[in-house]
């Protein structure tokens, strides 16, 4: 959490954190946005002080690094607060993904399957190239995604510096106008680095447990969100929405109407 662009207010969010903290055991800790700390924290992840804390579409670059700093624990999760999962009473894909990184050294990171399952167990990824390993229970990537992960930390931070990725000069003119940053968004410079390196991103293939990632923002997606929620939490979908990470909400209305 920090400062370093317009957005509501935070003190009512980070009262409720603190009450929350009463009855739970967790550490909460705000972002620190001085322009020492920004330089010296990109330095690490970017081999020079940059001084930007966010890419040209607004997705924080320091704030997505910083959490490695922030921490000596082991294994790192993170998740959007948009993110959609299901999960299997009595299963853990947080629990499974730790035991595979554990027994696999060549693993970066561990996420669900995309999407409800498919009974050949195909997934509808588009461009993205996968490769199954069967004996291991894993689809395994080149591809990075910043939405949701769980990450082994050393193996992630055995990757810095990242190559920094900037916009066209045509294109860094246009967002100087409007304000924004000139690097391109941290995900993809995470994923030319683990495409240069030995490592990968591993999707479990087991049906325990699947995401859902809602692209659109519409009023209609809001009104049906609870109900897609709900029927998610009980494993049903409608068939067109297996094998496909990205929600296909057209379909969840016929779904549901």
């Amino acid at each position: 959490m920090g400062n370093s662009l317009v957005q509501p207010d935070l003190n009512g969010t980070i009262q409720e954190i603190e009450k929350l903290q009463t009855s739970h055991k967790f550490n909460f800790i705000k972002t620190k946005y001085d322009s020492t700390t920004i330089k010296e924290t990109n330095r690490i992840q970017l081999g020079f002080p940059y001084k930007k804390t966010h890419c040209f579409r607004g997705y924080p670059i320091y704030g997505s690094f910083n959490q490695f700093l922030d921490t000596d624990s082991k294994y790192i999760l993170h998740m959007d607060c948009d993110m959609i999962f299901y999960e299997a009473s009595e299963y853990s894909w947080i629990k499974e993904g730790i035991r595979v990184m554990e027994e696999n050294e060549d693993i970066l990171c561990v996420l669900p399957k995309g999407g409800p399952p498919i009974k050949d167990g195909t997934l509808h990824q588009g461009t993205t190239q996968y490769q199954i390993d069967k004996k291991r229970g894993l689809y395994l990537f080149k591809n990075f995604t910043s939405r949701h992960y769980l990450i082994h930390r050393k193996r992630f931070l055995s990757l810095m510096p990242m190559k920094p990725l900037w916009l066209s000069y045509r294109e860094r003119i246009k967002n100087r106008l409007l304000g924004n940053g000139n690097m391109l968004c941290w995900e993809t410079m995470v994923e030319l680095a683990l495409e240069n390196s030995s490592l990968w991103r591993a999707d479990l293939m087991s049906d325990q447990a699947w995401s859902l990632h809602p692209g659109d923002r519409s009023e209609k997606f809001y009104n049906f969100l609870p109900k897609i929620i709900e029927c998610t939490n009980r494993n049903e979908f409608p068939n067109e929405q297996r094998g496909h990470f990205d929600l296909r909400l057209n379909t969840w209305e016929q779904y549901l109407n």
